[in-house]
């Protein structure tokens, strides 16, 4: 018997345990939490755009600190009033449940609480008592595992309230447009009344009358039990119910989209975009889209970073997100295209930090021809000689290509890299500084905020929670000297007419455009904020008015001038600069032949090394003034040194410069003994032996250099002999002496097979 008893004990034991252990030992529903919408929100937490759940419903899933305390006390008090007292289960409302059904002869009443109306939702079941014990099991389990807050937050972001929409988050949206945190009494009233019959109280399917009566029931329940005051119910019971449903919240489509590519798993998204910068900067697009189209253009994106955080505020995809036909939802400021120009200050900043150039550095600016590349100057106007600083205010392309030869292409590609800008594994070669390779409006528009942070770069932060992560890419001095020929007023970028405000601060700005005039851009930036302006088609279709000064320049001004600075200007790093002395003419440190010296600045760690190459001192004889002659022998004072200027070769070519006249007779004029003008040559190409064209000259000064259709080629010495290897068809072949005097020929080549 004493056997039998202990066993009896140990299983009645066991039973309790495994009873009592049940909650923690049965695993939790799986769908505890459904598909959520994913939102996306401006910095200060308002949404900025929301989107529908996996399963087509809207669930924006809401902190229970982040929803009205009447609200909440208004569902306990009208769905469970006892809910913070029972484990889930009331048996009181279970007994009184079963009295109603058994005297009705069908079911009722549920006599559900809050936590067993929660599993409903979360595990749906035919209404049967089978289905009333699991539900009564799981709601204890519920308690148990995640206690009354969870359960209460759970609750209010499943019930359903009408439509597709769930929990108080989307239901507060849909019919008052705004969040559940600043609800009216009355608002509270029509949220609390919907879950117990959504179809029939919602706005979409529901009948108002019955709504209404819902609604004021609950009200009156809230002021029975003190939630109210008798002046606010006699206010809500006056106010109307929602009668239609608002649209969720659309702000900055394309910002959303690209937001929701960088997180496609984050179920709720705070930016640092500013929902105040984002209205201007898509009020002015607005307002300029009838100039642009009559232009030629029907897309623009902006991007505005803050340059302080290097926090995006805003983003403009395109005009009309909803425009089909011009491509209205791409994402326009982070697709690649052609920047045109707007690299240029880069090279600048880097040949100024190589020690390449000063400020006041002579470029070239004249036609050039290499290979199949041929750069052209903006309205193909050309000055012969100009400084850097110049050829950088003016965009002038091919000073500029001839930089990027003396920088170095790789030097320059290694630069652009280390910005982070996709330069892949394509050969680029010279054209990358006239838009050659492509580049994204938010990346490029980010690169110029380094210009802002002196030289330091490091990715744009889109995210609240990207840490700010930088390193430095250019010498703050190289930067400062950029920054100051950015400024220059009277620019042929700058914008045109009246059509753009003019900011108060001093504004940094270059223009850009592609070739084909299919892309204009104008990144400007002040102390306080960097934007970037891209004007275009999406299909690519080009269009004169197509211009970077005239298409993208005045919206980039204006939204500079809304904005506004703190600071008037950025302060040049005059630590990281020295005034050096060069030659006015070559800009660069005198050599011994230069008359005089100006004072110009430089990167303390790197001034040129490279002397004045223009200035030459020769020996003439003092009574003729010709050169000093290698064969006789001069007395004591026949003979003095006098200084000349020699101009590059294509410089002096084409601005038809001669020897200096300070130098009487010299060496004879440049004469070419082959090719003759007109001839014609029949080659064989491919076959062995055959050198190509044959070109010789006599006369001039010193050695001569020969282009062919605008390209270096070869160069020789007076009488030396030298073969050109070209193409089929007609060429050019100009020879030019280190005295400026050139002879050309215009020859046809056949070729034979």
């Amino acid at each position: 018997m004493r056997a039998k008893a202990r066993a009896a004990i140990i299983g009645v034991s066991a039973i309790l345990i495994a009873a009592l252990a049940s909650p923690w030992i049965v695993p939790l529903p799986r769908d505890l939490i459904p598909p959520l919408s994913q939102v996306i929100r401006f910095r200060d937490g308002t949404i900025m755009r929301a989107y529908l759940a996996s399963d087509g419903r809207w669930r924006i899933w809401t902190p229970l600190e982040e929803i009205d305390p009447l609200l909440i006390e208004a569902t306990i008090c009208y769905e469970d009033r006892f809910f913070r007292y029972h484990p889930g289960v009331n048996p009181f409302s279970l007994m009184r449940a079963a009295w109603q059904n058994l005297r009705a002869g069908r079911i009722v009443s549920g006599g559900s609480t809050l936590t067993m109306q929660l599993v409903r939702l979360i595990e749906p079941r035919p209404r049967t008592i089978r289905s009333k014990l699991i539900e009564i099991l799981r709601a204890v389990q519920l308690e148990l595992r995640l206690g009354k807050r969870h359960v209460l937050e759970l609750y209010l972001n499943r019930a359903p309230y009408g439509g597709n929409f769930e929990g108080v988050g989307a239901a507060s949206l849909a019919y008052f447009g705004k969040p559940p945190s600043k609800l009216s009494p009355a608002e509270v009233a029509y949220l609390v009344c919907l879950p117990q019959s959504p179809s029939t109280r919602n706005p979409l399917t529901g009948d108002p009358k019955l709504a209404l009566r819902a609604r004021n029931r609950v009200l009156r329940r809230m002021l029975e039990r003190g939630l109210i005051t008798g002046e606010e119910f006699e206010r809500a019971i006056g106010e109307p119910i929602p009668r239609s449903v608002r649209r969720m919240p659309f702000n900055a489509p394309h910002a959303a989209d690209y937001v929701r590519s960088l997180r496609p798993d984050g179920t709720d998204v705070i930016t640092t975009l500013d929902r105040g910068i984002q209205r201007v900067v898509e009020g002015f697009v607005e307002a300029h889209m009838p100039r642009l189209r009559e232009l030629g253009a029907y897309n623009a994106s902006v991007v505005v970073i803050e340059n302080s955080s290097r926090q995006i505020r805003a983003l403009v995809g395109s005009p009309d997100y909803w425009d089909e036909e011009h491509g209205g939802q791409i994402i326009g400021f982070n697709i690649s295209r052609s920047p045109g120009s707007a690299l240029k200050p880069f090279l600048y900043a880097l040949a100024l930090q190589e020690g390449v150039i000063t400020p006041r550095t002579a470029l070239p600016d004249v036609p050039l021809k290499l290979g199949g590349f041929r750069p052209e100057n903006f309205g193909r106007r050309y000055r012969g000689l100009v400084t850097a600083e110049e050829a950088l205010a003016r965009s002038l392309n091919c000073p500029f290509v001839e930089l990027l030869r003396m920088t170095g292409y790789r030097r320059f590609l290694s630069l652009l890299e280390r910005a982070g800008l996709p330069v892949g594994e394509r050969e680029y070669g010279l054209t990358i500084i006239t838009g050659g390779m492509e580049v994204k409006l938010i990346e490029l528009t980010n690169l110029y905020v380094s210009l802002a942070r002196g030289g330091r770069h490091g990715p744009f932060r889109i995210l609240k929670d990207d840490p700010l992560i930088e390193g430095e890419l250019l010498d703050p001095g190289a930067v400062s000297l950029t920054l100051k020929a950015l400024s220059l007023r009277g620019r042929p970028d700058a914008p045109h007419g009246s059509n753009f405000s003019s900011p108060k601060a001093v504004v940094y700005w270059k223009t850009g455009t592609s070739w084909g005039r299919r892309d204009a851009w104008c990144i400007g930036l002040t102390h306080d904020y960097t934007v970037g302006v891209w004007v275009g088609n999406f299909s690519g279709k080009g269009a004169e008015g197509i211009v970077g000064a005239v298409a993208a320049a005045p919206l980039t001004f204006d939204i500079l001038a809304a904005l506004g600075s703190n600071e008037k200007e950025i302060p040049m790093a005059l630590d990281h600069l020295v005034r050096v002395k060069v030659c006015p003419l070559s800009g660069l440190p005198p050599g011994e032949g230069c008359p005089e010296a100006v004072l110009t600045w430089a990167v303390r760690n790197g001034v040129p090394s490279r002397r004045c190459p223009f200035h030459k001192t020769i020996l003439v004889e003092s009574k003729t003034g010709r050169p000093a002659s290698p064969w006789r022998r001069y007395r004591p004072g026949e003979l003095e040194r006098r200084t000349i200027t020699v101009y590059p070769p294509l410089v002096a070519a084409f601005m038809g410069l001669k020897a200096d006249r300070s130098v009487k007779g010299g060496p004879s004029k440049l004469r070419l003994i082959h090719p003759t003008d007109g001839a014609g040559y029949v080659l064989g190409l491919g076959l062995r032996n055959v050198r190509g064209v044959p070109v010789q000259a006599c006369g001039g000064e010193g050695p001569i250099f020969w282009f062919a259709d605008g390209r270096f080629v070869l160069r020789t010495e007076p009488g030396e002999a030298g073969f050109l290897s070209l193409g089929p068809g007609e060429h050019e072949i100009v020879a030019v002496d280190s005295a400026g005097r050139s002879a050309r020929a215009r020859i046809t080549v056949h070729a034979i097979q």
